[in-house]
């Protein structure tokens, strides 16, 4: 297909969000060890990475969650909250061969970033990606006041390119935010996999890639 304008998720496809929480889990447990005790430690890493649910969670019930279960953390819902704001972005690492994908594809295609999350985190994580100054066009669901698969951050995002849906692609590592939001508009959408089967019972994505740097191979 050729699309004039192409959409990227964030937080899992152009950013290992999944590798950047795994980095600060084993940062809160060294601060805070009377609640995390190292006996525990996988069970302790694997109840964190449920209650997350790869960050679909909503933040304020993730937070409450995590005080819930983990009693002898000496922080509130709130302030938990603060310290993963402040602290997760700093995990967040440059992936090899993401900015020169995102070049690529801007030389070719109007590109634009819509990802969920506050514009303080999701801003943070891509400048310490080092994709801040090649994706300036950036609609989140903490400033459009519609988080995905909310139809409005998309036609958002489709007004700002000038461009109709069935004009633009979005690509996204979830099926439901993602590729399911992106169908109900009517655009075109290339699921990045990561090795996971397609979730029985939804509309199928226009292109499936394992991982996003495969789009050179279908664009």
């Amino acid at each position: 297909m050729r699309p004039r304008a192409v959409f990227f998720d964030l937080d899992d496809t152009l950013i290992d969000r999944a590798g950047a929480f795994a980095r600060y889990l084993e940062d809160l447990r060294s601060r805070h060890p009377a609640a995390f005790p190292p006996e525990r430690r996988d069970t302790d890493v694997a109840t964190l990475h449920a209650l997350d649910a790869r960050g679909h969670t909503e933040r304020t019930l993730f937070f409450r969650q995590v005080t819930l279960a983990f009693p002898g953390l000496s922080l509130s819902a709130e302030a938990l909250g603060e310290d993963f704001a402040h602290r997760l972005p700093s995990f967040v690492q440059p992936q090899p061969g993401i900015r020169s994908l995102v070049e690529w594809v801007k030389a070719r295609f109007k590109v634009i970033v819509v990802s969920n999350g506050s514009s303080r985190m999701q801003r943070a994580k891509l400048a310490r990606a080092g994709l801040e100054d090649v994706l300036p066009d950036v609609f989140l669901s903490g400033e459009v006041g519609a988080s995905k698969p909310d139809p409005r951050i998309f036609t958002a995002a489709l007004a700002h390119v000038g461009c109709a849906p069935a004009e633009a692609l979005h690509v996204g590592d979830d099926p439901v935010r993602d590729i399911a939001g992106a169908t109900l508009v009517g655009m075109a959408s290339c699921w990045v996999s990561g090795g996971r089967d397609w979730p029985r019972g939804l509309p199928p994505p226009t292109l499936t890639v394992s991982r996003v740097d495969e789009l050179l191979q279908v664009l």
